[in-house]
């Protein structure tokens, strides 16, 4: 448990905030390995395999190169596999020599967003919420520079409120292990379940703080506006409070993904660049303004601004399956 009330924090505790912070982006990710394919003209292929679904950038580089000429590759893997290098010898009769090393992060870089686009509040429709803008915890207790447009919302309900999805989308990520004391009273913790879900200009939606095993969607599944997610969880049982924590971003800043070197949180840069969306309420289309309560509202043309022809036709056979 992280208390940002004290300070004085340890280096170690530093470095937990930090990937607490960015533990939705950047990794070395297990789920996605690298494999290879020796062709009949000596030439081999680097394929990769990736187990989850979603969008995600990579970097991969050949050194200590032995007949053969060093390559990069940088591209979006969005399918379970797929060929990334084709790497041919200068001597067919030597054999290939070399290493490598890659890294991924999550998303497509600098996607066409759409900032016009009509979101829906991710709580049940005529239920009004008091909206709070939340400030970033590395620029206000360490120094560090606040991601480029940070913008992040927090509600805190008064009983385990059901969560419903903004916008539709491929659930991408999803962490369900934290079972939270919440009678310890706290500003702050990593140890939050959420969900990510990737949406189809390439922008994501990040949900945190829901109960565990509340989680009512599964990874690789398709959501619709008002989908139910999940409950929120008691943060603070002294105070009453279950808080639910949302933001809209995309990948930006990711041409460094291959430097290894240490980051401090004073020097920290994040990879994605944040949205200040338009939500649907009862008194029309708006942007949040913080510590103002907000009314959630929805009708069937934000649900089917983005269905597919197919998602249509079953729509109006059967409205239920999409609710």
């Amino acid at each position: 448990m992280i208390n940002l009330t004290k300070i004085n924090l340890k280096k170690g505790i530093i470095c937990l905030i930090l990937l607490a912070i960015n533990n939705y982006s950047f990794s070395q990710n297990q789920n996605i390995t690298i494999n290879r394919t020796l062709n009949k003209d000596k030439s081999v292929n680097l394929n990769y395999e990736k187990k989850i679904p979603g969008s995600y950038y990579l970097f991969l580089e050949l050194s200590d190169v032995k007949n053969c000429y060093t390559e990069v590759y940088r591209g979006v893997i969005t399918g379970r596999s797929g060929k990334l290098l084709n790497i041919k010898p200068i001597d067919v009769m030597q054999p290939i020599g070399y290493s490598y090393k890659f890294n991924t992060i999550m998303g497509v870089p600098d996607p066409k967003v759409d900032s016009l686009f009509q979101y829906v509040l991710p709580f049940k429709t005529g239920k009004k919420v008091k909206i709070y803008e939340a400030g970033n915890i590395g620029e206000k207790y360490f120094g560090a520079e606040k991601p480029q447009n940070w913008k992040s919302y927090v509600i805190n309900f008064e009983s385990a409120d059901t969560i419903f999805s903004m916008r539709k989308g491929i659930v991408v990520k999803i962490i369900n292990e934290y079972n939270d004391d919440p009678s310890i009273k706290k500003n702050y913790t990593n140890k939050r379940n959420y969900i990510i879900i990737e949406h189809e200009d390439g922008t994501f939606a990040a949900y945190k703080g829901f109960q565990i095993n509340t989680i009512k969607v599964k990874l690789g599944q398709t959501v619709y506006p008002q989908t139910q997610l999940g409950l929120v969880h008691l943060f603070d049982k002294t105070a009453n409070n279950y808080r639910f924590d949302f933001s809209i971003y995309y990948l930006s800043n990711y041409e460094n993904i291959g430097n290894s070197g240490k980051r401090t949180f004073k020097d920290y840069t994040s990879y994605y660049k944040y949205l200040t969306p338009r939500f649907l309420t009862t008194n029309g289309l708006t942007t949040v303004e913080s510590k103002k309560e907000y009314m959630a509202s929805f009708d069937e043309s934000i649900l089917l601004q983005e269905m597919t022809r197919s998602e249509k036709k079953k729509y109006a056979k059967d409205p239920n399956q999409f609710r």
